[in-house]
């Protein structure tokens, strides 16, 4: 059985959430459903490997490209640098009432989170070079954009420069052709180490990969 989200599931099977949420063990639950009041995307298997990869590997400087609604990856993220107890995850949306919705939704429902989110509105490779250069550097970067294979790759080369020993670059749609340039570079490289992968069919596809000397 794959197990999508909350989000992804029918009609259906949100009235049958309904019913058994109770029922399930919170944590799982959580995965399933995220923040009721804030959309997100992403399935449970992928939600559950980025959370737990950002507590096992503690970030303390986080990037995304791709905020859409916040209750996806954002959250998770999000989240996570909460649990941690530090960190900064920026996160980029191109489209401008998605991030209006998306900043308006944790000053609402996860104002908790506000200290561990900077949006920041327009298209990532605009975005980022001069925030990059602000940074300095990055501890893990999440390439979850257009489904484009050149835009990915070009995402990641932004990137790469600042991304130092044990850095992470987190992959969403792995199996798609938004990887489809990145994936064959990554797997060639000698300096970059798969230390995670989500297949299908609980997953479109998630891996995670670790600069390594």
């Amino acid at each position: 059985m794959v197990v999508k989200s909350l989000n992804a599931a029918s009609r259906y099977e949100q009235r049958i959430w309904g019913v058994i949420r109770h029922l399930v063990p919170r944590r799982m639950g959580w995965f399933y459903e995220g923040c009721p009041d804030v959309p997100g995307q992403m399935w449970y298997a992928d939600r559950k490997a980025l959370y737990e990869t950002i507590r096992r590997y503690k970030p303390k400087i986080v990037c995304e490209s791709g905020t859409w609604l916040g209750g996806g990856s954002t959250y998770f993220i999000a989240q996570a640098l909460f649990d941690n107890g530090d960190g900064t995850l920026h996160t980029t949306e191109a489209n401008p009432d998605f991030f209006a919705a998306a900043v308006r939704s944790y000053e609402t429902y996860l104002s908790q989170l506000n200290p561990f989110v900077k949006f920041h509105m327009g298209e990532s490779l605009s975005s980022y070079p001069k925030l990059l250069g602000a940074l300095g550097h990055v501890n893990a970067v999440l390439l979850d954009g257009a489904e484009d294979g050149e835009q990915t790759f070009n995402e990641f080369r932004l990137f790469e420069p600042y991304l130092g020993l044990n850095s992470l670059v987190m992959m969403h749609d792995w199996n798609t052709e938004k990887m489809k340039v990145l994936r064959p570079y990554l797997e060639a490289s000698p300096r970059w180490k798969l230390v995670l992968e989500v297949p299908p069919p609980q997953s479109v596809g998630f891996a995670v990969f670790q600069y390594r000397l």
